[in-house]
């Protein structure tokens, strides 16, 4: 039996006002959709009025025609990160938007697309239990938010996994670590289309919004933007490569 929309009461989603708790200043609001933005953001079917999707630490907004997040924002907080062996993967539809709003595991089969995160799985390992941070951290595996990601682009060193680990993992002692976190993919008209998917072209392009408070006190953030269009372009996207084993740097021969 699935989950339910009542299964979904208890997450909160993501908070504003998380790195300055009862504080307006220093507050991240999430991002304001332009008017046609908001015009494609795919409706609640319990409420055509709402759009935001809200899970445990972090929240995001669908596109009604392309079946991908807009974004997604969460709260990120070290200080109660659990080092904790990860399970495999149990990709969930959300029941709050129709089925078929969701892109699911059938474009991630027989090519080279992983099911990308927009808000990182190991980022949502915190909670004040293990039990808590083990659910959190499964709660970021929704169709909802994940997007096609070329496995040389997500898996890189140097693409959106270092980023990532630069931003998240490098940046800031871990025990100090408190985040705000908004991803999404950059929808361009000219966008590629995979065959048998002809209603939602996959993005080339992704953006990152990261929002710490500094040494001084202050509110700090950063942008970035990256783009698999050339790792598509050399490596391809169906089936496995025709050489398996490609060289690393300097250390192949």
């Amino acid at each position: 039996m699935g989950a339910t929309a009542a299964d979904y009461a208890n997450r909160s989603g993501y908070d504003p006002s998380f790195l300055v708790p009862g504080k307006r200043d220093g507050q991240v609001f999430l991002p304001t959709l332009s008017k046609a933005l908001e015009v494609d953001a795919t409706r609640l079917t319990s409420d055509a009025k709402s759009y935001l999707l809200t899970y445990y630490h972090y929240s995001l907004v669908m596109h009604r025609q392309r079946r991908f997040a807009i974004y997604s924002a969460a709260n990120v907080d070290f200080s109660g990160r659990f080092d904790m062996p990860r399970p495999p993967d149990r990709w969930l539809t959300d029941p709050r938007i129709p089925a078929r709003a969701q892109v699911g595991a059938a474009m991630y089969q027989s090519n080279q697309f992983d099911r990308g995160h927009l808000t990182r799985r190991e980022d949502m390992e915190f909670g004040k239990t293990r039990t808590e941070a083990l659910s959190t951290a499964a709660d970021t595996c929704h169709w909802t938010n994940c997007t096609p990601q070329h496995a040389k682009f997500n898996e890189g060193k140097q693409l959106w996994q270092g980023i990532e680990r630069h931003l998240l993992e490098e940046a800031i002692a871990p025990e100090q670590f408190r985040a705000q976190v908004i991803t999404g993919p950059v929808f361009d008209p000219k966008d590629p289309v995979l065959d048998g998917f002809p209603a939602s072209p996959y993005p080339l392009r992704y953006w990152k919004v990261a929002a710490a408070i500094n040494a001084s006190g202050k509110l700090f953030a950063t942008a970035y933007v990256l783009e698999q269009k050339s790792v598509i372009a050399e490596f391809g996207i169906r089936g496995a490569p025709e050489v398996p084993f490609t060289p690393y740097k300097t250390f192949q021969t």
